[in-house]
């Protein structure tokens, strides 16, 4: 088997064979919950046209072969990669999943105030406050692939918008990192996502005094962090799983002054948010039999 022949094989035939099946399977994408780390939301998506991957969650891309050296630790190189691909059995069927004249590109339909009674249950189920997540994000009406679809948007420095609902995870480009003013210029929050920005103001019940940076993807740290000033105090609240932990040892090994608030606030959770979900069905459940 060479490279042109294993890019036919389909990247969810693939996972498939690995046992992994997508979370959300939508006209033209397939999400799933990353192969690469433990996570409860789907970030890693198969893009099915183009035979591509994505994940969000890490910044990382790319076609089949990069992926078998990804998930495939005993494979390096691209020969190997394509032993092991050759030695399984896949469907080699690269047009069914096209979708000629259909644009795959998510575009913004209307920007408004969040009112939709389905994503304020979402936020309650992520035990957001409505206050906050009115402040900081909007309810947009977006098209992908000729049809319509509603989520949270929460914009991005260049113009761009992280998009969420129950089911959609995603972005309207460009995709950039979102900085947030604070009355303390000394001290900078760093977050992996909004909605763990969000969680942070929901459990202090307070909008931020620090600056914040929220990263949308860990992919942006590099430049996110060319806005820190020396002896600037940094308080870091990234996912606790290896590809956040990663990027924290990368922030201590760069600055002095920095505080890991992940395993003192969230110690035993993926992020801030599974945390504030976590107390809340205590409270919750407390309440109900009190």
């Amino acid at each position: 088997m060479n490279c042109s022949e294993a890019k036919k094989i389909q990247i969810i035939d693939y996972l498939d064979v690995k046992g992994l099946k997508p979370a959300k399977l939508y006209p033209g994408a397939a999400w799933y919950t990353s192969p690469m780390r433990e996570e409860r939301d789907p970030s890693f998506k198969v893009h099915l046209a183009k035979n591509c991957w994505f994940d969000f969650g890490t910044g990382e891309g790319g076609n089949i072969i990069d992926l078998v050296k990804k998930l495939e630790h005993s494979v390096w190189d691209t020969r190997s990669a394509l032993k092991s691909l050759s030695n399984q059995s896949f469907s080699f069927d690269p047009h069914r999943f096209k979708q000629p004249d259909v644009p795959g590109k998510i575009e913004i339909v209307s920007i408004r105030d969040i009112s939709g009674f389905a994503l304020v249950q979402y936020l309650e189920s992520r035990a957001i406050s409505l206050r906050f997540a009115k402040k900081y994000t909007k309810e947009v009406t977006f098209s992908l692939y000729g049809k319509q679809f509603f989520a949270l948007a929460f914009r991005n420095d260049r113009g761009g918008y992280e998009l969420r609902n129950r089911n959609f995870k995603g972005c309207c480009s460009p995709k950039h990192f979102t900085t947030i003013p604070g009355k303390n210029d000394g001290a900078v929050n760093i977050f992996e996502g909004f909605v763990d920005f969000l969680s942070c103001c929901t459990f202090y019940n307070r909008e931020p005094a620090n600056y914040c940076i929220v990263l949308n993807s860990l992919a942006f740290l590099p430049k996110a962090l060319d806005k820190i000033h020396a002896g600037t105090r940094i308080n870091i609240m990234l996912d606790n799983d290896p590809a956040g932990k990663k990027a924290t040892e990368g922030i201590l090994a760069r600055f002095k002054n920095v505080t890991d608030y992940a395993p003192l606030l969230y110690p035993g959770h993926k992020d801030f948010n599974e945390f504030l979900t976590s107390i809340n069905s205590t409270k919750n459940y407390n309440h109900a039999n009190s």
